[in-house]
């Protein structure tokens, strides 16, 4: 008990020093006065106001040029997203094209091996060959096609 009445103090001892807020004065490019709790961007010349307190629970008057950065932060952020986003799409588009590009190189290949012909097997979950008769290598020789058809559209 004795440990939160110590807190309770610190804590009103250190609260009113944290009210304490900087405040800037400066003349934006149209001579107009602002104020503001954060400097002003570039190396714009300012001052600090010494002597003011914010008192908790009020809201502070918009400040005439805060408009205009928060405008600016707020599109800067919004390009940011819309970079990175493009980026993502940039990404997806390479990986599908990749994956396109793979999936027709098997495809030209399959198509190749039922071509040709001869003695094609298959292996069954036993492990074992099991060769395909004329009729399963025709069939595999129509799938085969469709696919590269499906697969490499884009290719010449």
């Amino acid at each position: 008990m004795n440990n939160v009445r110590w807190l309770a103090f610190v804590m009103m001892v250190i609260l009113p020093w944290m009210t304490q807020a900087q405040v800037y004065k400066w003349k934006d490019n149209n001579g107009v006065t602002l104020y503001s709790d954060s400097p002003p961007p570039g190396n714009v010349p300012y001052e600090l106001v010494d002597n003011v307190k914010s008192t908790p629970g009020t809201a502070t008057a918009p400040v005439a040029g805060a408009d205009s950065q928060a405008v600016r932060n707020a599109a800067a952020l919004r390009r940011q997203a819309e970079a990175e986003q493009e980026r993502r799409n940039e990404e997806k588009k390479r990986s599908e094209e990749e994956a396109r590009r793979v999936n027709c190189q098997n495809a030209k290949a399959n198509y190749q091996n039922f071509k040709i012909g001869g003695r094609i097997y298959k292996m069954t979950p036993e492990g074992e060959r099991e060769y395909l008769g004329d009729e399963d290598i025709q069939r595999g020789l129509e799938e085969a096609a469709k696919e590269v058809k499906q697969y490499c559209t884009d290719e010449g």
